[in-house]
């Protein structure tokens, strides 16, 4: 399994600099986003991180419900890249899905950074950055592994379905590694994060 996920990743490295470059764009845009937003806006947000801050200390989450709701999102983002990696029609939508996720990264982190200043830096990493050092290279792993997918069913004289069946065969693995990697994140996002959360927020109150 190892040698098909390192094999996938030499052989796609055009895929792997365009979802980079797709991801960073959202985040730069994310980020720009800020500065269009009218002020009734920014004070919303403003209002909900404050009460946020306020509650977060004493805030008694159910572990088990919490752990859920985390793998569950991330694994149907993960079930989607596959499913979208089933069609070249898909390729627009996997990209437009790496784009989205940097767009509200770099909106969240500037916003907190807009807000709170060097607190709020503190606090995206307690609340954002645990769970997205796994998530972030699951989702890079099964961008690129649907987008590499979808581009051998493109139409061409060269295919086979022994050549089609033999690359099904490594994308299902290297997504079944990326859908593993992304329920760790959303393990560490419910039971890490919210006592990294508690922890910053303590400090500073």
């Amino acid at each position: 399994m190892l040698d098909v996920f390192r094999h996938s990743l030499r052989s796609s490295w055009p895929l792997c600099l365009l979802v980079l470059i797709f991801f960073t764009l959202g985040l730069i845009c994310g980020a720009l986003s800020l500065t269009f937003l009218p002020p009734v806006q920014i004070q919303e947000l403003h209002d909900y991180i404050n009460t946020f801050i306020k509650q977060a200390r004493n805030l008694d989450l159910e572990a088990g419900r919490v752990a859920w709701e985390a793998m569950y999102g991330k694994m149907l983002i993960m079930v989607v890249l596959y499913l979208l990696g089933l069609t070249f029609i898909g390729i627009p939508v996997i990209l437009a899905l790496v784009f989205l996720k940097g767009f509200v990264l770099g909106f969240t982190v500037a916003f907190l950074n807009y807000d709170l200043a060097w607190s709020g830096l503190l606090l995206a990493l307690a609340c954002i950055i645990p769970q997205h050092l796994l998530y972030l290279p699951a989702l890079f792993v099964g961008a690129v592994a649907s987008l590499s997918f979808a581009l051998v069913l493109l139409p061409r004289p060269s295919s086979t379905w022994s050549k089609i069946w033999g690359s099904f065969a490594r994308y299902t693995g290297v997504m079944l590694v990326a859908l593993t990697v992304a329920v760790g994140a959303g393990l560490v996002e419910a039971f890490l994060t919210p006592w990294l959360t508690r922890m910053v927020v303590g400090i500073l109150e």
